[in-house]
């Protein structure tokens, strides 16, 4: 029984590191000489050989290993499945391939994330895009209650993914277990652009999180409070041309 373990770590990490260094014709010798495929190591966070292939960015090993019958659901010891692997990393062309085959989209890591949180808080434009292509819930929260509109806002100061979020219909106000929307995580971040995106498409200023705060008291630099207080400003402007209107 020991051996037979011993050789199959010997021949489950030989594959790992083939994948590792994207030898497909050596991960393809290993596999027919009957390496497990769906090995996992107990070090390096227990990836199988697909989900480092994913991280890699390997079409070639990726599309080898399903073709043998990887499993693609297989999860490390964060939660981590192959397609969050290829998400997180920005490899599009293997998230598509590992759609095409089947793979989860609403599959979530160990703190509740699914492929679109973990693309958008890397930044991975093109990936995200392909994702909600394919159908990824944009109102999906994490643990923390964090949505991929919240995410992409805090973790980000490129604006390009907010965009395209919004663009898809992503709720403004949504807000995560403390109350926050994705205008205060940009606020608290001191991105500016993308407080800038997120007044201009409407997010309301003066909405305030369960310790009372609001995006301006979150706020870290000088232009991003500028943005915010004229944004206020403007806010109260129109509230009492309303007022008036009514009283008339």
């Amino acid at each position: 029984m020991a051996a037979t373990r011993q050789k199959e770590d010997a021949m489950g990490s030989a594959l790992y590191e083939a994948v590792i260094a994207t030898n497909t014709l050596e991960a393809s010798r290993l596999l027919g000489a009957g390496a497990p495929i769906n090995w996992q190591p107990r070090a390096s966070g227990g990836s199988t050989a697909l989900i480092a292939a994913a991280a890699r960015g390997s079409l070639d090993c990726v599309r080898l290993l399903l073709d043998r019958g990887a499993d693609a659901e297989a999860r490390n010891s964060y939660g981590i499945t192959a397609l969050m692997s290829a998400s997180e990393h920005g490899h599009a062309h293997v998230a598509r391939l590992l759609l095409d085959r089947g793979a989860d989209l609403k599959a979530t890591n160990q703190d509740g994330a699914a492929a679109l949180a973990m693309a958008a808080d890397r930044s991975e434009v093109d990936t995200v895009r392909l994702l909600l292509d394919r159908g990824a819930d944009l109102e999906a929260k994490d643990n923390e209650g964090w949505t991929p509109l919240i995410t992409a806002a805090t973790e980000n100061s490129h604006p390009a993914i907010v965009r395209l979020m919004l663009d898809r219909g992503a709720d403004l106000e949504a807000k995560d277990n403390d109350g926050a929307t994705a205008l205060m995580g940009a606020a608290a971040r001191g991105h500016t652009d993308v407080v800038r995106l997120l007044l201009d498409r409407g997010a309301d200023p003066e909405i305030r999180d369960k310790a009372g705060k609001s995006a301006l008291d979150r706020c870290r630099s000088d232009t991003c409070k500028s943005a915010l207080l004229g944004a206020e400003r403007l806010q109260r402007w129109r509230r009492r041309r309303l007022l008036v209107a009514w009283l008339r």
